[in-house]
């Protein structure tokens, strides 16, 4: 079995187009469920004149949407982000064709939501996205594009005190994840620790760790205060 979707492909000219919407016809007649699971995806799509079309990252998924098809046998186009990894291509593609007939439909696959969706402002207007529930980031303050929205926690806050003054705040911890944005590595939630001069970005696990160690150093603290207190 390929795994390998093209780019695209579409069939030109009058003529030909409307030879391929009857072949397509009549193989599609012929075909059973089973061989569109199992027929070679370049093979499927050429069968069935469908083209795929690559859209912006986010285009889709800031409806929810992970492949969109409009059209009907021999002439019929799905929608995938470009960004889409390989491997979740296929299914998708398959799920799609699947449902491909005579009549003209559009259809979109929804991806199955694991977070809510909330509204938030782009310079395109608003879209839905769906948001961590420990985000407390307004995301109707407005943001130029898709790749600008992120999501932001409540920061957690050390308190210095100092003699003789206010006690200063000397570090803050927040969870921060910027779904749409271009870095990977920053996609996923990650532990901020920032000391309003610059800011550590933590995965879950060198943050497990950076609190151990923040743990050992709050006892050398102890015993450096009861020391002094002696």
């Amino acid at each position: 079995m390929q795994n390998t979707v093209p780019a695209s492909f579409k069939p030109s000219g009058g003529i030909v187009a409307q030879r391929v919407a009857e072949q397509s016809g009549d193989a599609w007649r012929s075909m059973t469920l089973g061989a569109v699971a199992t027929t070679p995806i370049n093979e499927l799509l050429q069968t069935l004149g469908v083209r795929i079309v690559e859209v912006q990252p986010g285009e889709l998924a800031a409806d929810g949407i992970v492949g969109y098809f409009t059209g009907r046998v021999g002439d019929a186009e799905i929608q995938l982000e470009r960004n889409l990894p390989q491997a979740d291509r296929e299914p998708i593609v398959r799920d799609l064709l699947a449902r491909i007939s005579p009549a003209e439909q559009t259809y979109a696959k929804r991806a199955k939501l694991s977070r809510p969706l909330r509204p938030a402002a782009v310079s395109n207007g608003i879209v839905h996205i769906e948001c961590y529930e420990w985000c407390t980031h307004n995301h109707l303050d407005p943001e130029l594009n898709l790749e600008d929205v992120y999501h932001s926690s409540d920061s957690a806050t050390v308190w210095a005190p100092r003699v003789a003054e206010d006690p200063q705040p000397l570090l803050h911890a927040r969870l921060n994840a910027d779904s749409f944005g271009t870095a990977d590595s920053h996609r996923q939630p990650l532990v901020v620790i920032d000391d309003e001069a610059d800011s550590f970005s933590m995965t879950p696990a060198q943050a497990l760790e950076f609190a151990d160690k923040m743990v050992a150093f709050a006892e050398e603290i102890r015993a450096m205060a009861n020391r002094a207190g002696r």
